[in-house]
Parts: C-alpha cells; structure tokens; sequence
C-alpha cells in the first residue's frame, strides 16, 4: 500500500502537470474539425493568430520529462497503455481505444488519466505486496529501488536548475523493471520446474 501511494502521487501529479500545459487546446465538446490557426482582431484593429497544439498539424513529438518520469516508474502500464500525452502526434492504444468511442474531450482525457492512476494503483499493489525477493536491505527489492529512483527524479524535475539530470535515476529505474521482470520469469519457470517434477514423481 506504501508503494502504491507513493507511485499513485507521483504519477498523478506529474500527468496532471503535463495535461495543464495543453488543458486550454483540448476542447470541452466533440467537433468534427478545427482549424489549426484561429485568425481574431485584437481591440485596436491588429490581426492576431492563435494556434491550437491539439488540432491536426499541432502537438509535438516525443515525450516531456514529466511523462517520461511517470511513464518509466510504470513501466508495465506503459506497455500496457502506451501511457499517456496530451496533444502528440503518435497517439497511445489507450488513447486510440478512448478518443474513437468518446471523441478527443476533456472529459475523455480526464477518464484516460483515471484508467492510468487506477491501473499505476494495482501494479503496485501487486509489485509491493508480493515481492520477488527479500534482500537484507529493503532499498535492494527492486520495487523499493524503482520508488526511490522516482521519488529521486520527481524531486530533481521540480528544481529548475538541476531538471536535466532528473532523466538520470530513471535510467536505473529501467535496469530495475528489467531486473523485476527477469525475476518473474525465473521464478515462474522454477515453480513450473517444480510442480513438473512433482506430477512426474507421482506418477511414477
């Protein structure tokens, strides 16, 4: 529960971080189309233009530092999902799955961050509650790791002069997930090993 708090926090405050800085592009009802550029004259007579980033032609490529952060610490619902941006060019499955059914609304972004916040909530659940292994210090249980590399990089992205170097520990969040992974694989075949031997023990 510990695990999954922290984690849930994290990645909430960094989503919602991310989707405030689009929040006023994303429209509040379905439309079938919208132009890029809005032309409107300014109260002393000057044409000005304002951009929508999240109509076609809009959005950036790749991926914020604080979507990067969430993304990585959550590594399994990032496969899962393809995680979420708002206004990119190279829309997530979850996305996709969303947006066709509910169109692209604030309220379909805000159900895409619920499915995320809730889906980071149980897989860590599951990664804190049953634990792959039980080294001497606590900081060593590769869930435990990932927390404190992400607490790390949280900590470091709200430092504006040390926000480059938040992509640091979330290099070695990743070796972890890795670590996490082959772990599962090791001990899901161990115990298969296992229960093989068994059934063939009793048969003969």
């Amino acid at each position: 529960m510990l695990l999954a708090g922290i984690q849930l926090a994290v990645a909430g405050s960094l989503l919602v971080w991310v989707e405030s800085g689009y929040w006023r592009y994303i429209h509040s009802k379905p439309v079938l189309k919208q132009p890029v550029e809005t032309e409107t004259t300014g109260p002393d007579g000057e044409m000005t233009i304002s951009i929508n980033l999240c109509d076609e032609g809009g959005g950036y490529y790749g991926l914020p530092p604080q979507a990067m952060i969430s993304g990585f610490a959550n590594l399994p619902v990032t496969m899962l999902t393809g995680w979420h941006t708002p206004c990119r060019f190279t829309i997530s499955p979850l996305d996709s799955v969303i947006e066709k059914r509910f169109h692209r609304t604030r309220i379909t972004e805000v159900v895409i961050l619920t499915i995320i916040c809730v889906l980071v909530a149980v897989q860590w659940f599951l990664v804190g509650g049953f634990p792959l292994v039980r080294p001497r210090h606590w900081w060593w249980e590769p869930g435990a790791f990932i927390t404190l590399c992400t607490l790390t990089a949280f900590m470091l992205e709200l430092i504006p002069g040390v926000r480059e170097f938040s992509e640091l520990p979330m290099f070695f969040a990743v070796l972890a997930w890795f670590w996490w992974f082959g772990l599962l694989v090791w001990k899901s075949v161990r115990s298969g090993w296992r229960l093989a031997r068994r059934g063939i023990a009793h048969l003969c």
